[in-house]
């Protein structure tokens, strides 16, 4: 496609599809003055110059209460560039009559995309491109930069697949005694510090009894420790009546085994990935605002997972216990402002949730988002639950 003009959309998302779906050389985004952020407009360039290096990209505002306006605006597009196709996915009533007068007098292609039913509807002349259409794939980078932030890292690194199963047997054995995974990754965090042992090193050499400074802790359940071994996350596991010492597999496992928070989100991660419907599943996600005056109030600038359905982002909290009001408000954030309307969000809890009786349930299901608790996980329906909210609306 040599030219495509689109009418602006005010969920940035769909303003991306056609531009990925059709690769354009030169694209022309139509928008109403009065009502749409340049700065918008901006962050679609950067995102499509990102993908697309050598992809032309401009601007031409119009009135969009005049209908006479807008297609005198199309019109000029349509006169300027050769072989222009127009997209109404984003118009108003005005917008997407206006465009269609323009077309029809010089025969220009015209149609719309139906976001939710992934496909593209011919109004005039696209029969070929309504038959051939696919939806394109989206990324969280793509999502973020649309709203003007950026990733900056990850708080953990991503476990490989070879290990997936066994990581998820050590999930449950915590999920089955978070007492005792809370003791012993006490214990662990603290033995880690020991000053004969650098950050890195990944042999690991405590007293079973660490006391100094603020630090008073003993470890004297070991079966976490003995499940970690059998599993190879650990190797030579030596307890005596004073020590423990061990060998983390790699710097990975050490840093899991130090995180209390950790194993619910690998959890999640895992099933997430092992499901072959979604795609870029991604964990313990970090980002930050290119400009700070544009920081939302509230957000703390990390998502526990995110991943997609089709081109719909999803954002997932997850927790050991119920959060507190300020960590909700935080969730229903995301999806509002990053993923627009056709975007989800979760609540992913261990503990078991009373949904007559429990705050935390009532607030998060008025925002929007969809509770999955330890109930629903140790029963193996995690994943089942996931499919089932795509398609609920609270």
């Amino acid at each position: 496609m040599d030219c495509l003009a689109i009418l602006y959309d005010k969920e940035q998302i769909n303003n991306l599809l056609p531009i990925f779906a059709f690769r354009p050389k030169n694209v022309v985004i139509l928008y109403d003055y009065k009502y749409t952020l340049v700065k918008n407009l901006e962050y679609i360039k950067n995102v499509c110059r990102s993908r697309f290096p050598n992809i032309v990209i401009e601007y031409k505002g119009y009135d969009g209460l005049s209908i006479e306006n807008i297609a005198k605006t199309c019109a000029s597009i349509i006169h300027r560039k050769n072989s222009c196709f127009f997209d109404i996915t984003g118009a108003g009533e005005f917008g997407a009559i206006g465009a269609y007068q323009a077309c029809r007098k010089t025969f220009t292609p015209i149609f719309k995309l139906d976001v939710l039913g992934q496909k593209l509807i011919n109004v005039f002349g696209c029969k070929s491109l309504e038959k051939n259409f696919v939806m394109p794939r989206l990324n969280i980078e793509n999502i973020f930069a649309l709203h003007g932030a950026c990733i900056t890292g990850y708080n953990h690194a991503s476990p490989s697949s070879e290990i997936f199963n066994k990581l998820l047997i050590f999930c449950f054995a915590v999920f089955d005694d978070i007492d005792l995974w809370k003791k012993t990754c006490l214990y662990l965090q603290s033995g880690n510090t020991n000053s004969s042992q650098e950050y890195n090193n990944l042999f690991f050499k405590a007293d079973k009894h660490i006391s100094k400074a603020n630090i008073n802790v003993s470890l004297n359940n070991f079966k976490l420790l003995e499940l970690a071994q059998n599993l190879k996350l650990i190797y030579k596991l030596n307890v005596t009546s004073k020590k423990i010492s061990f060998f983390y597999r790699d710097k990975k496992i050490k840093s899991y085994l130090s995180d209390f928070g950790i194993w619910l989100e690998l959890f999640c991660y895992i099933k997430l990935k092992q499901e072959k419907i979604f795609h870029d599943v991604r964990m313990s996600v970090k980002f930050e605002w290119n400009n700070n005056k544009n920081k939302i109030m509230e957000i703390t600038n990390e998502i526990d997972l995110t991943f997609f359905y089709g081109i719909h982002p999803y954002f997932i909290s997850c927790k050991l216990s119920e959060p507190s009001a300020d960590a909700l408000r935080e969730l229903s954030m995301y999806p509002s402002y990053f993923g627009g309307s056709n975007s989800k969000s979760a609540l992913v809890i261990v503990s078991k949730i009373n949904k007559d009786r429990s705050y935390t349930y009532t607030r998060a299901h008025d925002m929007g988002i969809y509770v999955i608790d330890g109930t629903t996980i140790k029963k193996g329906r995690f994943i089942d639950e996931i499919k089932r909210s795509l398609h609920t609306k609270l």
